[in-house]
């Protein structure tokens, strides 16, 4: 497998194979012990939260597969120990920076294949008559490049807290978006099976072109 060894050159565009290897997550914040207290995470300790995200990992993705992690890593922790944690996960991981990552720490851990701040994913699923696009960020946006193609947003950042409210039940998360924050699924990657039958749901719409 490839690693970044220097900083990446900007490349938010990219061609997937086979989608069915794709996994999505975010948020993890190792090492943050606020975190367990603001989200409710079901853990004693750091330790416990860091513990349980690789096992759950481990146990969906495997060595072929492709990890896209949304961003906020870790937080308030040496990045020499999370270099050792990121060497335990199984599967490439490409990385899109969110608010609390330093490029300069994630490529010194020779562990990642890919660091953006943005990324449109492309791919053909024989289910569709198309090329899907997925548009996935650290951040939610409320219009996303080819949204009126059907193109799908993935997020992480807002902690599955923008879910909860009255704007993201009956609005937000009606269209074709997914918060893959790692609180909202049982602290492990998401695959792309999943998401997808929650994109193909007969509630959720593209966005009309204006």
């Amino acid at each position: 497998m490839n690693v970044l060894k220097h900083t990446p050159i900007v490349n938010p565009f990219t061609e997937i194979e086979d989608p069915h290897r794709l996994f999505f997550t975010s948020d993890f914040h190792l090492g943050h012990s606020n975190v367990i207290k603001f989200d409710k995470r079901p853990f004693q300790d750091v330790n416990e939260m860091s513990d349980t995200i690789i096992k759950n990992w481990n146990s969906v993705v495997d060595d072929d597969s492709i990890v896209y992690y949304l961003g906020d890593l870790f937080y308030k922790v040496k990045a020499s120990h999370i270099s050792y944690l990121m060497h335990q996960l199984k599967g490439e991981i490409r990385v899109i920076l969110g608010n609390h990552d330093r490029l300069s720490q994630l490529v010194k851990m020779e562990r990642f294949s890919d660091i953006q701040t943005y990324q449109r994913i492309s791919f053909k699923d024989d289910d569709f008559n198309k090329k899907q696009n997925i548009i996935a960020s650290h951040y939610p946006h409320l219009i996303w490049d080819k949204h009126h193609h059907g193109s799908w947003h993935l997020h992480g950042h807002s902690h599955q807290n923008l879910t909860k409210t009255e704007y993201g039940k009956e609005i937000y998360y009606k269209r074709k978006v997914l918060d893959v924050g790692c609180n909202g699924w049982d602290y492990t990657p998401v695959s792309y099976q999943q998401i997808k039958e929650h994109m193909m749901k007969s509630g959720i719409k593209k966005i009309d072109h204006h």
